[in-house]
């Protein structure tokens, strides 16, 4: 087994998995763990939920069933994937048939998002970066420019990139985490932000991103406690796939997030001296 530790959590996989190097915990030799493929092959799994979502340049139904033991995944077309929620083992029900690119975007995708899942880590469409010791995330869906402005923060000396698409988070001993131990694909595997980051950081402020037009000016608008749980369950990544006890534990995450920390709506004009005025007022602030 190959053993990895992304978002704070010890996970095994029957293959190495390449991305996840940077989070490789220190001096963990593979074991010779026996698999639970055996156990997941003979389980008669029983469907909970059916979504459309993109996965491999497609539109392709992705399935979630649960097993006494754990849970499993089927994208359309591809292999079917197995977590087992008792010992944190990964891996490919269908293992004769060949480990594709496309197995290897839904392992570090869907299946890694609802493993964290089951363990009360969300990983949320955000990016994120840290001024001085204060962490601020961006929600947004694809295109809302999160990326973008994170990047641009981070080419400030005051600033550290922490995130740039997908960031989990969890919470204890009352207040909200941040994990940046999580593979960002558009970086390189030595060049990832959060390999250089502790593997948790205390966030206190979420901004939602929202169009404005070129004439505007980027500006923010506090959230109201429910405004914000709606903003952490509009960016919360694989929430299509979550069964009735996952729902019900992410709504109470929301909640007691929302009513803990700062929430604002950041109308983030897409022009280019909008980058350096919205970095004016984040620095503000904080």
């Amino acid at each position: 087994m190959f053993h990895y530790h992304p978002a704070g959590q010890d996970y095994q996989f029957s293959f190495p998995v390449s991305e996840l190097d940077p989070f490789e915990p220190a001096n963990r030799a593979p074991s010779l763990t026996r698999s639970s493929l055996d156990v997941f092959s003979n389980r008669e799994p029983v469907l909970v939920s059916s979504s459309k979502g993109w996965v491999g340049g497609a539109e392709r139904v992705v399935e979630v069933y649960d097993t006494d033991r754990g849970k499993q995944l089927q994208v359309q077309g591809c292999g079917r994937f197995f977590i087992n929620e008792d010992d944190g083992e990964i891996g490919k029900l269908n293992r004769q048939l060949e480990f594709t690119d496309l197995d290897r975007e839904i392992l570090l995708g869907p299946v890694l998002v609802l493993a964290l899942a089951t363990r009360g880590v969300w990983c949320l469409h955000a990016s994120a970066a840290m001024f001085r010791d204060k962490v601020i995330v961006f929600l947004g869906e694809s295109g809302r420019g999160k990326s973008t402005l994170a990047g641009y923060l981070a080419q400030n000396t005051e600033w550290q990139l922490v995130a740039d698409d997908i960031l989990p988070v969890s919470m204890g001993r009352g207040e909200v985490f941040v994990l940046p131990h999580f593979p960002q694909l558009k970086y390189a595997k030595d060049a990832q932000p959060g390999s250089r980051l502790p593997d948790q950081l205390s966030l206190k402020m979420v901004c939602e991103l929202n169009h404005g037009g070129s004439d505007q000016m980027p500006a923010l608008h506090s959230l109201s406690v429910a405004g914000a749980v709606h903003a952490w369950l509009r960016n919360t990544a694989g929430a299509r796939m979550f069964n009735s006890q996952l729902l019900a534990k992410h709504l109470e995450f929301s909640t007691r997030a929302a009513e803990q920390l700062s929430a604002f709506k950041l109308v983030y004009p897409h022009r280019e001296n909008a980058l350096e005025e919205t970095r004016s007022i984040l620095e503000k602030l904080c």
